[in-house]
C-alpha cells in the first residue's frame, strides 16, 4: 500500500511564480522492524536563509525533543512545504522477495524520491533546484535523476542532510513521522501487547529478543517486520538448530 502525506503553503497553492528548491532524505533504511520513510522539504529559493536560521541539521545529531520542535515549526512557519512517502515493512519485503525481477531496496528508494519530486511538480510548484542524500553511487544516481527531470539543477551527495539545510529539513520530515509510527504502533490482535522492540535495528538487544520471542512457527512475525532482512531468515534457522527455545 502506498502512503503519501503532504503539506503545501498557501503561496505555493497560489502558484506565486517564485523559483523553489527541494531537499530529500530518508529515515529507517536499515532497521529490521518498521517502515522506511522518505521526506522532502521545499521552499522558495529566496527563503533559503530563513531555513538555515531555523537550525535544521542532520536529524541523527539532534535530540528527540529538538526534532519534534523543528517538525512543528516547519509545519507552522508558512514558507516551507513538505511531502512524505511511507514504505511499509511488508511493501519493502514484497518487492525484495519477488521470484521474478526482485525489486531491491535501492530501486525502491530511488522510486520513492522520484515520486516525491513528481508529486510536488504536479501541484504546480515552480521547482528548479533539487538536492538529495545519495542512495548508492551519487554520480549514477544524479545522472538518473537528471535524465528524468531535465529542467532541474540537481545535486546528489553523501551526507547531504549535514551539508544542505533544505535536505536537513527533509530529514526531519522523514525521521519524526517514522519515530511516531513506531511509538504509536498498534496490532490488529489486541492480545499482542509486546512492543518492547528497541530501535528496530538488527544489532539492538531488545530487537533481537523481540524477534526470538514473537516468531510464530506458521505465520512468522506481525507485519511490522521486514521478512526480507537477514535477521528474519536467521532466527527460524537458529530455532531449528535449537539455539532459540520456543
Amino acid at each position: 500500500m502506498s502512503i503519501t502525506l503532504d503539506g503545501f503553503p498557501e503561496a505555493v497553492l497560489r502558484q506565486d511564480g517564485k523559483e523553489y528548491m527541494m531537499g530529500i532524505d530518508e529515515a529507517g533504511r536499515g532497521p529490521t522492524l518498521g517502515p522506511m520513510v522518505y521526506g522532502s522539504a521545499f521552499c522558495a529559493v529566496e527563503d533559503e536563509e530563513r531555513v538555515k536560521k531555523m537550525g535544521f541539521m542532520d536529524s541523527k545529531q539532534l535530540t528527540e525533543a529538538k526534532r519534534e520542535q523543528l517538525w512543528a515549526e516547519l509545519q507552522q512557519c508558512g514558507f516551507i512545504g513538505w511531502s512524505i512517502r511511507v514504505l511499509e515493512a511488508k511493501e519493502i519485503s514484497a518487492g525484495m522477495l519477488r521470484r521474478d525481477a526482485p525489486y531491491n531496496l535501492n530501486a525502491q528508494s530511488h522510486d520513492a524520491a522520484i515520486g516525491l519530486v513528481r508529486k510536488v511538480m504536479e501541484r504546480g510548484v515552480n521547482l528548479r533546484y533539487l538536492t538529495v542524500d545519495t542512495v548508492g553511487d551519487p554520480e549514477r544516481y544524479q545522472a538518473k535523476l537528471e535524465g528524468i527531470f531535465p529542467t532541474l539543477r540537481i545535486i546528489v551527495a553523501k551526507k547531504a542532510d549535514a551539508l544542505y539545510p533544505i535536505v536537513s529539513a527533509g530529514s526531519i520530515c522523514a525521521k519524526v513521522p517514522r519515530d511516531t509510527l513506531l511509538s504509536c504502533w498498534r496490532f490488529e490482535d489486541p492480545a499482542f501487547t509486546d512492543v518492547d522492540w528497541g530501535c528496530g535495528y538488527p544489532s539492538d538487544v531488545n530487537t533481537k529478543r523481540w524477534m526470538k520471542d514473537n516468531l510464530d512457527p506458521v505465520f512468522g512475525w506481525p507485519n511490522i517486520c521486514r521478512f526480507s532482512w537477514g535477521p528474519a531468515t536467521e532466527v527460524p534457522w537458529a530455532r531449528y538448530r535449537g539455539e532459540v527455545k520456543g
